[in-house]
């Protein structure tokens, strides 16, 4: 009996190598596809050349990426369902996100259109609960492509954001945007503003 149960520890790890690895190759081919699929509606060709460098072009995205969207244990794949759920959900939020950077094009245009160009740039940092890799990498781009703040660094879900003025990170400092992301991924959510820090000198932050 003994050797019996010996032999079953031994074929665990295996399958759960073997579960893990279909759940990363499924991983892959999904998205894949969908870049594939994207790539076709936005070109509107059809012909052989335009489908290869199709394919190309979204294979490469795909082996550059595909990291994003692999859990690293099999028990943290939420399943096909989730991937649909949070596409859907990421659609809901791009309006949000437009809306954003229209208001902080308005906002950085008012600053340099002033004659004395109010200027006043701040490093900030904050933590956020985010676990998810896609849920972290997704609020440092969204903070990014918001005008007048910059992700410069990101590492084990503390973020150092350089700010043109204070009153750009005003959606940072509620916790409005991670929230939001958050729920696109069925990630932590915040329950309070995250406790932030200032500073016009990076290496302040980093003692």
């Amino acid at each position: 009996m003994n050797s019996e149960m010996k032999g079953m520890g031994k074929n665990k790890p295996r399958k759960d190598n073997t579960t893990l690895w279909q759940i990363k190759l499924t991983a892959i081919a999904i998205e894949f596809i969908v870049l594939y699929i994207f790539w076709i509606v936005l070109s509107g060709h059809f012909q052989i050349k335009w489908l290869v460098i199709g394919a190309f072009s979204a294979g490469l995205v795909t082996y550059l990426t595909h990291n994003i969207f692999i859990p690293d244990t099999a028990e943290n794949w939420s399943g096909i369902k989730f991937l649909f759920r949070s596409a859907f959900r990421f659609t809901l939020y791009l309006p949000w996100l437009i809306l954003a950077i229209i208001k902080a094009n308005l906002q950085v245009a008012a600053i340099l259109i002033k004659p004395r160009m109010p200027i006043d740039p701040v490093m900030l940092q904050f933590e956020t609960k985010l676990s998810k890799r896609i849920s972290m990498v997704t609020l440092a781009n969204s903070i990014t492509l918001t005008p007048g703040t910059i992700t410069v660094e990101l590492e084990r879900g503390k973020y150092i954001i350089h700010s043109l003025v204070p009153g750009c990170a005003g959606d940072l400092e509620t916790g409005l945007m991670q929230n939001k992301v958050a729920w696109i991924y069925g990630d932590h959510q915040e329950t309070a503003s995250p406790q932030c820090s200032w500073t016009r000198y990076l290496p302040e932050l980093k003692r």
